[in-house]
């Protein structure tokens, strides 16, 4: 389907979502969310699916945060982007709180050293 419609920005969403999921072909799906993006930037639940893809993928939570939020102000009644988000806000914190817990180790062993 996609080749007979290759700028249908539904298709180009579900192909990268299976390459995602499905496949776990994580450079393709980014690629296909891209594609999908530029047809249909106005998609809150493409936005929130590529966020969540940079992610997991490359933990930029800046980057990630950017499209949740536009994801968020497309479609602000849409649960799945809202809870997608709120997701995200919960892994984006408990890897904040692992890395404080982290430092606060690191530091510990420091002054133990000493």
């Amino acid at each position: 389907m996609l080749k007979a419609d290759p700028s249908n920005p539904l298709l180009l969403r579900n192909y990268g979502k299976f390459l995602h999921e499905v496949e776990k072909d994580l450079v393709r799906a980014e690629e296909y969310y891209g594609r999908a993006i530029l047809a249909s930037p106005g998609d809150g639940e493409l936005l929130s699916l590529y966020g969540k893809l940079l992610w997991e993928t490359e933990r930029d939570e800046e980057r990630a945060n950017s499209y949740f939020d536009r994801a968020v102000e497309a479609s602000p009644d849409d649960c799945y982007v809202l809870g997608s988000y709120a997701n995200f806000l919960w892994d984006a914190e408990d890897e904040e709180e692992g890395e404080r817990e982290r430092v606060g180790e690191n530091r510990t062993a420091v002054v133990q050293a000493y």
